[in-house]
């Protein structure tokens, strides 16, 4: 066995594919990933979304989670770095942290 092999080459990652993608690749990544057909990950993510609408939410999560080929990034990623950049942002932290210090302490 060849200690020195290079395996992060061979690695499979999850991304959105931008070949056979419906909407935005989420399904064909996924399927890509666990090397299955994508069309059982759509029926999979249609029976979760007639049985309780589960399908539409773990869709956006995904969506949103799994960057796309060829990024770096996830779209929640680039929103979470431009939002902590943002003193907006950081001010409504900075209160929620004080809000919850002052409940620890007077628990």
């Amino acid at each position: 066995m060849d200690m020195n092999k290079d395996t992060t080459s061979t690695q499979k990652k999850l991304r959105r594919t931008r070949d056979d993608r419906v909407v935005a690749g989420v399904c064909s990544g996924a399927a890509r990933f666990f090397d299955v057909d994508a069309n059982i990950i759509r029926i999979a993510l249609a029976v979760f979304t007639v049985f309780g609408g589960a399908g539409i939410a773990l869709y956006v999560i995904g969506w949103v989670l799994i960057p796309e080929e060829g990024a770096e990034k996830a779209i929640a990623e680039d929103m979470i770095k431009k939002a902590s950049d943002s003193p907006a942002f950081q001010d409504a932290v900075q209160k929620t942290r004080d809000a919850f210090n002052k409940q620890r302490t007077h628990a």
